[in-house]
């Protein structure tokens, strides 16, 4: 039987968790003295010298230990995968592993033994497992490895998977088969629980797939799945262009609309030196928009810098027109109906109904929040002042909002911000010390930083952590690529290498997984994560650069380690059920909880300390930065469920009905104008909505989690954002049981509210009457 290694504070070299097998080495103490582990956490992210020196130090330890036995140390490969040293390798486990998933399905369908039959769903499960661990290892990869070569080796890789399941959803013979297990009580009476939800979840998938339909059909979902997915991924890469370097603002117009003297020397002009050439990136729109007085000047530079290139738009369009016609193909009346079968809302206009709910509750608050700018227009523009919710937002439009901001902001508390800083109490390491004793206290896990093997990691940069749970040991791996480079772009994102499960019977190839051992003594293979964000450094009086966060990196930080805590906590026996592998409109509850954490003054005055000083930060400090970040919070809620409603509309029936006339630019300007609040009818933002790819017709979940998230940390933290009481009934009713329970019966035994467990119009309308968002 496989187990892990024993945790010993202090003793165990790191690299002894990382991947070698039980031997003498485990009896081996360094001849340095280590660090207590919450000191290496902080160092490990505030001490780039003390981190290079340590890895150094216990790689040439290990390499001199091998060179007794006359060994070289083995080559690894990320992720201790010893076939991803290369991008030749990365293709070698892609091929090995359709080998294997092929093998599985010929199995699967020749073995119609009893035996065969009762092993079928874990067979599933396991050919499941297969394909996601090269789709979701590429999926990183491409979005995050800095050699190009990796990167395309990933994107083909990820393509050939990708197409691959997409015939599998569309094999009869497999769906026979286990609507056959399902129904014959011989077979169903002797399953687990856990076995009968992800046969039919799986059986799902092969009916949202057109499974019974004609087979020219079911090559036309194949090929429409596969555009989408391309499509989808070029529309993302692109999400970052703008429309146009520069806008030009005749020179006559800006040089009298009252704009300072020295921005406007900075300003190059056209060839015919009548326009101002206004870059359409950098500080200088920034400085413009916030000082201009002219409103139309203000516009112009504003939709400039929220602009798209027209071929984007196109993308867009392409993309919403193929899940559109795939939904038609499938008898679906819109790409939402088919999207939100299986999630939490269940249908389109549950979710219609759940934002509008929202909306008319947070449109009047919004309006509250912009009085102060359409006060000062009305001043600026000798008009009489109003109250009138209408009359304020008909007044306020977004290109307004940094002009009239500057103008109110107050002297002192620009001096507070500029005097207290709060960013120098937060360094990279306080965060993530704070994190593992926040865990620690109300969950009884913690974090430890330890040194990844050659080749472990993708950069340098990247920090290792296992998750040690103070019952079961080592339980899980999140590798932190956390800090700013040459050439990433990514945005703040998770990524689920690899998720809990059980180890299959008779699985006997483990070389490219981290095993973990539950309490019973069976083996599982360690969830592994990635957390990918894009932090700069500061360089120090001491000539060192160190990572200090703001309160919103702060609250960045804590969502994607939500994510990760729930791959760690969600433990599963089968894959497609493990973590995060839930409704889509629930898995973002654990990491907007953890933004709670972040945004409360008692956590941070708990984990806030000078980074030269030590001095721990102040209460008044905190509230006053809190303050600061809650600024427009309302209107920032409208506008996602603005965007929410945007993403409900792309994907309705409506686009079906005139297929050859869609045009997403204005179906978005028209819903601004609708909807009001902050009102964009100038730009084609749309296409910079990168979510409408990835959450198509379903990125409500943001709002919706954001609700029951405010009634959990009500419920459960409020009083005590250390709670272990609050801790335990979080992960024994939500987070253990990853995708296997019912999403709100889980809220019903979080909240306490019973009735919430039948997910009807009256449960969803319950979590949109939400106050605290």
């Amino acid at each position: 039987m496989l187990k892990t290694l024993p945790v010993r504070k202090s003793v165990v070299l790191p690299f002894l968790f990382n991947g070698l097998k039980r031997s003498c080495y485990s009896t081996i103490i360094p001849p340095w003295k280590p660090l207590s582990s919450e000191d290496q956490l902080k160092k490990a992210f505030d001490d780039a010298d003390y981190w290079n020196n340590l890895t150094s130090r216990e790689r040439g330890y290990k390499e001199k230990l091998l060179s007794k036995f006359t060994r070289l140390p083995e080559e690894k490969g990320l992720f201790l995968n010893p076939y991803l040293t290369s991008p030749k390798g990365l293709k070698e486990f892609s091929n090995k592993s359709l080998e294997k998933a092929r093998s599985l399905v010929d199995t699967m369908k020749n073995d119609r033994s009893f035996k065969g039959e009762m092993g079928f769903i874990m067979n599933l499960d396991r050919l499941s497992d297969t394909l996601c661990r090269v789709i979701d290892l590429c999926e990183f990869i491409r979005s995050t490895h800095p050699d190009e070569a990796f990167v395309k080796a990933a994107q083909d890789c990820h393509e050939q998977m990708f197409e691959f399941m997409n015939v599998l959803n569309t094999d009869v013979v497999l769906c026979d088969i286990l609507k056959h297990v399902l129904n014959d009580p011989n077979i169903n009476s002797k399953l687990t629980p856990e076995e009968i939800k992800v046969g039919k979840l799986l059986l799902e998938d092969f009916e949202k797939s057109g499974i019974y339909m004609d087979p020219n059909i079911r090559k036309q979902f194949i090929s429409l799945s596969q555009e989408i997915s391309l499509t989808g991924q070029d529309f993302i890469n692109n999400i970052d262009l703008i429309k146009s370097n520069h806008v030009k603002i005749k020179c006559s117009e800006l040089n009298k609309s009252g704009v300072n003297s020295l921005l406007l020397k900075q300003l190059p002009k056209d060839i015919t030196g009548k326009y101002y050439k206004i870059p359409t990136s950098g500080y200088i729109p920034i400085s413009l928009i916030r000082s201009c007085p002219d409103a139309t000047i203000r516009a112009k530079v504003w939709a400039s810098l929220h602009s798209c290139p027209n071929d984007q738009i196109r993308r867009l369009t392409h993309l919403v027109k193929l899940r559109a016609i795939l939904a038609h193909l499938l008898n679906k009346c819109s790409f939402a109906k088919y999207q939100l079968e299986g999630k939490m809302a269940k249908t389109p206009q549950n979710v219609r109904d759940f934002i509008k709910t929202l909306m008319d509750y947070m449109r009047p608050k919004a309006a509250q929040e912009l009085k102060f700018m359409a006060d000062l227009k009305c001043k600026e523009l000798n008009i009489p002042t109003s109250d009138s919710t209408t009359a304020i937002l008909d007044l306020i439009s977004p290109w307004d909002r940094e002009y009239y901001t500057t103008i109110h902001s107050k002297a002192k508390d620009v001096n507070l911000y500029e005097n207290h800083p709060i960013n120098m109490y937060f360094t990279m390491g306080n965060i993530m010390k704070g994190l593992s004793h926040i865990f620690q206290r109300i969950y009884g896990i913690r974090l430890e930083a330890v040194v990844p093997e050659e080749g472990e990691t993708w950069s340098p940069e990247v920090r290792r952590l296992n998750v040690i749970s103070e019952t079961e040991g080592l339980i899980g791996v999140v590798y932190c690529d956390l800090f700013e480079r040459a050439g990433k772009t990514s945005n703040p994102a998770h990524f689920t290498v690899c998720c809990s499960r059980q180890i299959y019977p008779d699985e006997n190839d483990l070389s490219t997984i981290q095993i973990g051992t539950n309490p019973d003594g069976t083996a599982f293979q360690l969830p592994v994560i990635s957390l990918v964000c894009n932090f700069s450094s500061t360089l120090t009086s001491n000539d060192k650069m160190i990572c200090l966060l703001q309160l919103n990196e702060i609250e960045t930080l804590f969502h994607e380690m939500g994510h990760a805590m729930h791959s760690m906590l969600g433990r599963s026996r089968l894959q497609n059920v493990s973590g995060t592998r839930c409704a889509t409109d629930f898995v973002e509850l654990p990491s907007i909880l953890m933004e709670h954490f972040a945004r409360d003054k008692r956590v941070l005055h708990e984990i806030g300390f000078h980074y030269e000083t030590n001095e721990r930060v102040s209460e008044y400090v905190i509230e006053a930065h809190l303050k600061k970040m809650k600024f427009l919070q309302d209107c920032e809620t409208f506008s996602q469920g603005k965007m929410a409603m945007l993403d409900q509309e792309l994907y309705s029936e409506n686009i079906i009905k005139d297929l050859d006339h869609v045009d997403v630019v204005k179906i978005y300007q028209t819903l601004e104008e609708d909807l009001k609040v902050l009102v964009d009818n100038k730009s084609n933002w749309c296409g910079k909505f990168g979510h409408l790819f990835g959450y198509g017709a379903s990125y409500y979940s943001y709002l919706f989690d954001r609700a029951i998230a405010s009634k959990v940390w009500d419920q459960l933290f409020a009083k005590d954002p250390f709670s272990r009481e609050g801790g335990e009934k979080f992960k024994n009713c939500v987070l253990k049981w990853g995708g296997l329970r019912d999403p709100w019966h889980c809220i019903a035994d979080v909240l306490e509210q019973p009735e919430l467990a039948k997910g009807d119009a009256n449960a969803m309308k319950y979590i949109g009457q939400t106050e605290g968002l």
